[in-house]
Order: C-alpha cells, then sequence, then structure tokens
C-alpha cells in the first residue's frame, strides 16, 4: 500500500512538473523568448521523449530563429508522436514552413497536402493559408509561367504587361549578382519571385500591397514595374547573419541603395523633403513615423554616404541596424557622422 502511494505521489508529482515547463514555454512563445522556450523544451523531452507539446514547441521555436534543420529534427519526431487532427495539422505546417525555408520544396509542398487533410485549430488554418499564398502552393498560382536562372526562380502572373521576360530576368539575376559582390552573402535557397500583373489583382489575394519581401524565406512579391534590386537586396542582405536585427531606416536604404538605378540619391532626398529640416538620429530612432515617400529617399541616401565612409563598419551595422549598435561602432564619431549628413541634407 505504501509503495503504489509513493507510486501515485510521485507520478503527480511528474505530471505538475510537466505541465509548469509547458507553461512556462507558453509564456515564453508569447514573448518572444525563443530560446527560453526550446531550454524549457528540452527538459520537458528529458523526462518524455516523445511529448507532442515539447517537440512541437521546440521546432516552431527553431523555425522563429531561421534556425530550420534544426526544427527538422524535432517536428519530424513530434509526427510520429501526433494523435489528433490539430496535432498532425500543426506538426504538417511547420515541416512545410521548415522545408521550403532551406529549398526542399518538394518536401515543402508534400507537407502542405498532407496538411490539408487535418482539422486544425483556428491559428493553425490561418497560417496555414497565409504561407501557401505566401509560397505559392495556393491554387491561384496553378497557371503561372515558372522559369528559373541561377539564383532567381520567376513567377510570372498570366497576362501581366512585361513584353520581354528573357530581358526582365538577365537584369534581375545581373543585379543579384552585383548586389551579392557587395554583401558576399550565403543564402539558403533560390529567392522566389513572384511578379503580379497588377497591385490590385495581389491586393484580393494577398491582402497587402506590392512590392514586399519576406527575407527569411527568400521571397518577393512584386509590381511589374519595380526596380531591378530593391527588394532582391532585402534578402541578400538579411542572410548576411540570419540573427539580423533590422531597423526601418537602415533596412530601406539598403533597398534603395542598391536598387539599380544609380541615381543621386542625396538630389533625390533633398527634393523630397523640401522645406523641412531633417534630423537623421530621429530618422533612425522612429522611422515609422514617417511616410515611404520621405524616409526612402533620405534613407538611401544615408545608407550610400555610410557605405562611402567605411564599408567594412557599414557591413557591420548590416547585421544589427539599430541606433544603440551604430554607437558601438562608430563610437564618437557617429554623431559628427550624423551632423555631416543633416547639414548637406538640409542645404
Amino acid at each position: 500500500m505504501k509503495k503504489l502511494l509513493l507510486q501515485i505521489i510521485f507520478l503527480i508529482a511528474f505530471c505538475a512538473f510537466g505541465f509548469s515547463q509547458k507553461s512556462e514555454m507558453s509564456n515564453a512563445f508569447k514573448n518572444k523568448e525563443f530560446e527560453k522556450v526550446i531550454e524549457l523544451g528540452k527538459q520537458v523531452l528529458e523526462s518524455e521523449p516523445n511529448d507532442f507539446d515539447g517537440l512541437l514547441g521546440i521546432g516552431k521555436a527553431y523555425n522563429f530563429l531561421n534556425k530550420f534543420e534544426n526544427a527538422n529534427t524535432y517536428l519530424e519526431k513530434a509526427i510520429n508522436c501526433a494523435k489528433q487532427d490539430w496535432q498532425f495539422a500543426w506538426a504538417n505546417i511547420e515541416l512545410m514552413e521548415s522545408n521550403f525555408a532551406i529549398g526542399k520544396i518538394e518536401q515543402a509542398k508534400k507537407y502542405y497536402k498532407k496538411s490539408l487533410e487535418y482539422k486544425g485549430t483556428k491559428n493553425s488554418t490561418k497560417k496555414l493559408r497565409g504561407l501557401a499564398l505566401l509560397f505559392g502552393f495556393d491554387k491561384v498560382y496553378e497557371n503561372w509561367e515558372i522559369m528559373e536562372t541561377e539564383n532567381i526562380i520567376f513567377h510570372f502572373q498570366n497576362s501581366n504587361s512585361i513584353p520581354n521576360k528573357e530581358k526582365y530576368i538577365a537584369e534581375r539575376q545581373k543585379a543579384f549578382s552585383n548586389i551579392n559582390a557587395f554583401f558576399q552573402s550565403e543564402l539558403p535557397k533560390k529567392i522566389d519571385f513572384f511578379v503580379w500583373k497588377s497591385n490590385e489583382e495581389a491586393i484580393k489575394v494577398l491582402n497587402k500591397s506590392l512590392g514586399f519581401t519576406e527575407p527569411k524565406y527568400c521571397i518577393s512579391h512584386n509590381r511589374d514595374n519595380q526596380t531591378k534590386g530593391h527588394e532582391i537586396t532585402h534578402s541578400i542582405s538579411f542572410w548576411l547573419d540570419k540573427a539580423n536585427k533590422r531597423n526601418r531606416l537602415i533596412n530601406e536604404g539598403i533597398g534603395v541603395y542598391f536598387d539599380q538605378t544609380n541615381m543621386n540619391r542625396l538630389e533625390k532626398a533633398k527634393k523630397e523633403t523640401q522645406n523641412q529640416k531633417i534630423d537623421i538620429k530621429d530618422f533612425w530612432n522612429n522611422g515609422n513615423n514617417y511616410s515611404e515617400q520621405i524616409l526612402y529617399p533620405v534613407a538611401g541616401a544615408f545608407v550610400e554616404y555610410l557605405i562611402l565612409l567605411d564599408k567594412k563598419k557599414f557591413l557591420e551595422l548590416c547585421k544589427n541596424q539599430s541606433y544603440e549598435n551604430a554607437e558601438l561602432i562608430y563610437g564618437a564619431e557617429l554623431k559628427k557622422i550624423i551632423s555631416e549628413f543633416n547639414k548637406q541634407l538640409n542645404k
């Protein structure tokens, strides 16, 4: 009797421990503390190696951290431990994501089709729909034309207005080569470059205006008349360091500087900011307060200024684009850099 009682007490304690860890994992997810999620999940697996929640949680956290190969290890185990529809749905969706992100497109499609067989949760269904539209898996893309180069896979919507696709493709492949000669990034897959026939058409399907890039997946969705390099640059610069911390001023400035238009960026910025006194530090710290029409040309001119000043330091800044990191990289010189740029822009 005593032995049985001890076993019951141990089981209760074991279950309480597991519940506590999973509760902490959930809170860590809400706070975007993904390293903590992984640590807590591994603690759960030490006592219960086949725990679905622990395996899925770790896999999802690795996906958030762009460590997709690591995610696969845990998500494949999670599928084998799944018992309910929602569990199969989530595991397949996360595997679709992690495989696509490393260029295993056929595997990703397999997991996409599999995930459609299960009734998922409200959140999993929403994520599945979003990724299918982003990745080009949804049936809306069935009749799109696909053409491929060394570094880019082009997806053309039928009836778009590009008269010479071969020239269009060659120009963007050349842009990729020119841009990556600067960054020397190692992308995990080719860039999927979607070209829509109109912005209105894309908004109806994606509920989002063109153009935009999701660099962790090396995906761009574009208008047919966008510059050759802007969106391509976002993927290339992101993969200079996959743990990068981006800032709107620097990130969009990189896109503008490498858009391959070779315009006079400072003059363009001056034209767009006439009669306004510009302080680049405020743009850096409060970039979301400024419209694209103002921020983009200013950002492009400022990035050009930084690159011409010191390429090596600029590449370090690309990895963590915060103002605080710039202070560490440039030291006391940063205030002088900002002051001099402000003077040039506000002449």
